[in-house]
């Protein structure tokens, strides 16, 4: 399966995409995650919110050119640390995932305070589900809990709606996405790379990760979305960033050094 994936990822193209939704997790450097966001203000991409990413979706507004939404998943720490300054000095608006069962763990990455900070500095908060389980596995009971009650969870927290679902893994089947339909979110992503067009299922969207610290012109090279060049560099970091990874969990230091 992993080999399949690769072999499509690699010859996908989302050059003619109206909105290519990038998907960051761990955001280690912030000096890098800067330059990448500059890559994309000289490019003159026009970065989005979710409202406006699904009002056009929707067919209420119509898409601005060369669009960008910015999706963070998994509520890690360097996200507030390293992201958000970044995100809020260029005023670009971003869209961020947490787990909602970590919000009330003393030593969680981010907390219910985190939340409302970035709601109340204009970002929006969705949702990817209270434990971060495989949903394709799970009853249906469990399966609602993690879905309506995860939603139910970060409403509370915030005061308002929570509009936005992302599938832990990006595993789903029919019966996860009618779950997450049914539980009224407007929009749901994956992890299958690619852009997203105005006929695209609402609740199955592509995204376009980003991983492994890439410098600017890798960025933008990426970006281009040209077929065999995008995919090629996302396999390529994809294996730079379990090398990160291995080497932060061995090596703490690590984390600063890439600062």
């Amino acid at each position: 399966m992993g080999a399949l994936r690769a072999l499509r990822e690699l010859s996908v193209s989302f050059a003619g995409a109206d909105v290519r939704v990038l998907c960051y997790h761990a955001v280690r450097s912030r000096v890098r995650f800067a330059a990448q966001m500059e890559t994309l203000a000289e490019r003159n991409d026009t970065v989005v919110s979710l409202e406006q990413f699904t009002d056009w979706l929707s067919g209420a507004m119509p898409c601005p050119s060369s669009a960008v939404l910015l999706t963070f998943d998994g509520g890690y720490r360097d996200q507030l640390e390293n992201a958000v300054p970044v995100l809020d000095a260029l005023k670009f608006p971003a869209t961020f995932f947490p787990v909602s069962g970590d919000l009330d763990d003393p030593d969680s990455a981010i907390s219910r305070r985190d939340l409302k900070a970035l709601a109340a500095a204009g970002h929006t908060i969705g949702c990817h589900t209270h434990t971060h389980p495989d949903l394709t596995q799970l009853s249906p009971h469990a399966l609602e809990r993690e879905v309506t009650g995860s939603k139910h969870v970060l409403e509370d927290a915030l005061g308002r709606t929570i509009e936005a679902f992302c599938y832990p893994y990006g595993t789903r089947n029919s019966v996860v996405v009618t779950a997450v339909r049914q539980a009224g979110f407007a929009v749901a992503f994956t992890v299958d790379l690619g852009g997203v067009g105005p006929r695209d299922d609402p609740y199955q969207l592509r995204r376009i990760a980003v991983l492994g610290e890439p410098r600017p012109t890798e960025f933008s090279a990426f970006l281009s979305g040209t077929r065999f060049v995008s995919g090629a560099l996302l396999a390529w970091w994809k294996i730079r960033e379990r090398r990160i990874d291995w080497a932060s969990r061995h090596d703490p230091r690590s984390r600063r050094n890439a600062r």
